[in-house]
C-alpha cells in the first residue's frame, strides 16, 4: 500500500508499507519502505513526549527480552568484562577523546575512563544519565543528539571516536545525527556503529511475503523503540550523504540456538529452520545478517 510520508534519507514523499506495524497509544505505526532509496522507517513517528516516556527508568532496570532491548538490565552491566572492548578501542586511538551516543548508564565509558581515555556520553533518559554521573563521575549530557549541541556541549573536530551501539535506529532523525557526528569528529576520525538488521533476515523476508499474500501483517504490541530499519545499502548511502569518505561493513547473524522464538508454533518453526540457512549464508558471503557492524571515517 502506497502512503505519503517523508523519508529521512532522501526526502522522498512516497513509500510502500510492508506488513509490519506497531500498536502504540491506540494507533498503528507502520513500517514504510521508501520508493526511492529503500530506507525503512516507522510512520507516523511517535511524538517527542512519547519517546521520552518510552525511555523511562523501567527501560534500564528491566531485563525482559520481550521488550526487544536487553536480557540483562543496564544497571547490572557493571559486572561485565569490558577488557575486549577496551582493547578494540585502542585500535583507533590510544588515549583520545571518545563520545558514546546513547551511552545508557555509562558502564562502558567508565571502563574506558579507567584505561586513560577522555570520555563523554550523550543519553536521552534523565534516569540513565543521572545514574551514570552519580555512580561513575562521567560527563553525560542529558539532551537529544542534535545540532543544538554543536558549539555548546560539543565541539567541532574534537573526537577521535564516536560510538553508536544500537542507537541510530532509535532516532527520529538519523540523518541529522550522522551529519552532527561528522562535524564533531576530527579529520580521519571514525564512527563505530552497530545496527540491528532483523528485517534483512531470510525468515523476515519470507514472513512478509506470506503476510502480503494472505492480506495480513505482523503486529507488535510493544513501544516502537526502533524507528528506522537499516540495511547495509541504506546505511552506506546515509553515511556518504553525511560527508563520510569511507565505510567498512561487516555483517553477523545469531546462531539458531540463540534466537528468540515469540510467535506461534508455525512461525517459530519457520524462523528456526531459515535461521540455519541464514547463518551459513552470512558466515560464507557476509550478507543478510541481523547485526551490521560499521566503521565510517571522516
Amino acid at each position: 500500500m502506497k502512503v505519503n510520508f517523508e523519508c529521512n534519507l532522501c526526502s522522498s514523499k512516497e513509500g510502500n508499507t510492508i506488513p509490519f506495524r506497531y500498536k502504540f497509544k491506540d494507533k498503528f505505526l507502520w513500517a514504510v519502505k521508501c520508493c526511492s532509496c529503500e530506507l525503512v522507517s516507522i510512520w507516523p513517528r511517535p511524538t517527542d513526549e512519547e519517546i521520552v516516556e518510552m525511555y523511562a527508568s523501567d527501560y534500564f532496570t528491566g531485563d525482559d527480552k520481550n521488550t526487544h532491548h536487553m536480557e540483562v538490565a543496564y544497571v547490572d552491566l557493571l559486572q561485565v568484562d569490558y577488557s575486549e572492548g577496551v582493547k578494540h578501542m585502542k585500535k583507533y586511538t590510544q588515549n583520545g577523546n571518545i563520545l558514546d551516543v546513547g551511552c545508557a548508564t555509562g558502564n562502558f565509558l567508565f571502563a574506558l575512563k579507567n584505561n586513560g581515555f577522555n570520555v563523554k556520553g550523550i543519553e536521552l533518559s534523565s534516569y540513565a544519565a543521572e545514574f551514570g554521573r552519580n555512580k561513575f563521575g562521567i560527563d553525560i549530557i542529558n539532551k537529544p543528539f542534535d545540532f543544538n549541541l554543536l558549539g555548546n556541549e560539543l565541539e567541532e573536530n574534537y573526537f577521535d571516536v564516536v560510538l553508536m551501539g544500537d542507537v541510530l535506529e532509535h532516532f527520529t532523525n538519523p540523518t541529522e545525527a550522522m551529519q552532527l557526528t561528522n562535524k564533531i569528529l576530527k579529520p580521519g576520525g571514525v564512527a563505530l556503529i552497530q545496527l540491528p538488521g532483523t528485517l534483512n533476515l531470510l525468515s523476515s523476508k519470507l514472513g512478509f511475503m506470506v503476510y502480503k499474500l494472505i492480506g495480513s501483517q505482523k503486529t507488535m504490541y510493544i513501544p516502537p523503540f526502533h524507528l528506522t530499519e537499516f540495511s547495509a545499502k541504506t546505511a552506506t548511502n546515509m553515511f556518504k550523504k553525511c560527508g563520510f569518505t569511507k565505510t567498512v561493513i561487516n555483517q553477523e547473524v545469531k546462531h539458531p540456538s540463540t534466537i528468540p522464538l515469540r510467535g506461534s508454533f508455525l512461525e517459530n518453526t519457520v524462523k528456526y529452520v531459515f535461521q540455519h540457512i541464514n547463518f551459513y549464508l552470512t558466515k560464507w558471503f557476509g550478507v543478510a545478517g541481523d547485526r551490521i557492524n560499521i566503521e565510517t571515517y571522516k
